[in-house]
């Protein structure tokens, strides 16, 4: 009597079949059949798998290896349909849509990789093999603090040039991703929501004036005029990979049009969605801001105008600081990364108080910020300083 193999699971069937319909869209931008090896499983996330596969056969044209990106099994039972915006691989439709935008508009100066198609129905993409680079992270949680200071810079000129390239253009964006089926409206009413939970939480008053403000992010960021450009909305030091002195982006699964500084202060507000969060020296961020204005002002002249620049740097980070508390955190405190979420919201509150002050915007929400930061430590007890990133230890 033979012995009965195991079935294949759900898991193993996705990546053989992610293998074979990568091959086939290679196989299709290329014009000739093309073969994969086994594969290396680069890590993925919890949504989508992300694989390396080292091309065996196929015509000259095209490249050594490729990366592949697909969207995992639910483990809740759900069942991926691209014609569905409630569903998590949304965020892989937005990278796919993101990249081949970028390609297109970014006139051989692209900091991302090259797309080169995918399969809808498949849930997949394929894309340029970028090696095995440095993460802009890793830089940042090593030891040289020149080299980490001028990653930053690049990061910041990448994300302005991405941006400049881009204004104009949302009607090409916005052709390429409805394409690829719906996506999630936009809104920015929780910064309202947040607010009043703050205020009732620490017993401290709105005013009109603050409410007024609160009122004029959410307008701005949510119609920014001049300033509506193509954003990563999430370019965390883990998305940055640090090649030829040049900081090149990955995973757009955020990526869409929306204000342009929401990318662009990323580094004055630290990161506000990523695990990798300790402090910058307070020259650095400046310098970032300045390299990013100089590229994006070439797309948006407007940038050019101080007092026009400075109030949007203003909403944008009121977005980000105002983003970093919620009601849980009045009962605990945890470790997220190298920072702990109180770290985070305290000196977030702490840089946006005083940036209100030092450009003169939106400064009743700059002391009702600074005050909520005073009534949260009084009410946490201590909490240790967040550090500085271990790069930059030696010379803090």
């Amino acid at each position: 009597m033979g012995v009965k193999k195991n079935a294949m699971s759900e898991e193993d069937s996705a990546i053989v079949e992610m293998k074979q319909q990568a091959e086939k869209v290679l196989s299709v931008r290329f014009g000739s059949a093309v073969r994969f090896d086994g594969g290396e499983d680069l890590g993925g996330s919890d949504r989508s798998y992300t694989y390396r596969y080292v091309v065996i056969d196929g015509p000259d044209e095209v490249p050594a290896s490729a990366v592949v990106k697909k969207v995992r099994p639910w483990s809740d039972g759900k069942v991926y349909d691209p014609d569905v915006a409630e569903n998590p691989a949304i965020g892989l439709l937005n990278d796919w849509a993101g990249l081949e935008f970028l390609n297109e508009v970014s006139e051989g100066i692209s900091s991302t990789p090259q797309c080169y198609g995918g399969d809808r129905e498949a849930g997949l993409f394929v894309m340029q093999d970028m090696g095995s680079p440095r993460r802009l992270d890793h830089i940042l949680l090593g030891d040289d603090e020149e080299e980490a200071e001028q990653a930053l810079i690049q990061l910041a000129i990448s994300l302005g040039r991405m941006h400049a390239s881009s204004i104009g253009k949302q009607a090409l964006f916005k052709e390429r991703r409805e394409v690829l089926g719906p996506t999630k409206p936009y809104s920015l009413s929780w910064l309202r929501v947040r607010t009043r939970e703050l205020e009732e939480m620490l017993d401290i008053g709105i005013g009109p004036e603050v409410n007024e403000q609160i009122d004029d992010c959410i307008a701005a960021l949510e119609t920014p005029g001049p300033f509506t450009a193509y954003v990563h909305d999430d370019p965390c030091p883990d998305k940055g990979l640090w090649m030829d002195g040049q900081i090149k982006l990955l995973n757009f699964e955020s990526g869409a049009y929306r204000h342009a500084l929401i990318d662009g202060t990323y580094g004055r507000i630290l990161f506000p969605s990523c695990w990798c969060v300790n402090q910058i020296p307070g020259h650095i961020p400046l310098r970032m801001e300045d390299e990013y204005r100089n590229e994006l002002v070439a797309g948006c002249p407007e940038a050019g105008d101080d007092a026009r620049y400075r109030q949007a740097v203003a909403f944008a980070c009121a977005k980000g600081a105002i983003g970093s508390w919620w009601p849980g955190q009045m009962e605990r405190d945890n470790e997220w990364g190298i920072a702990t979420y109180r770290q985070r919201v305290l000196l977030r509150y702490y840089l946006f108080a005083r940036m209100t002050e030092e450009y003169g915007q939106l400064e009743a929400l700059g002391r009702w910020v600074d005050l909520a930061g005073v009534k949260l430590r009084e009410a946490w007890g201590e909490v240790e300083d967040m550090p500085y990133y271990p790069a930059f230890r030696e010379g803090a």
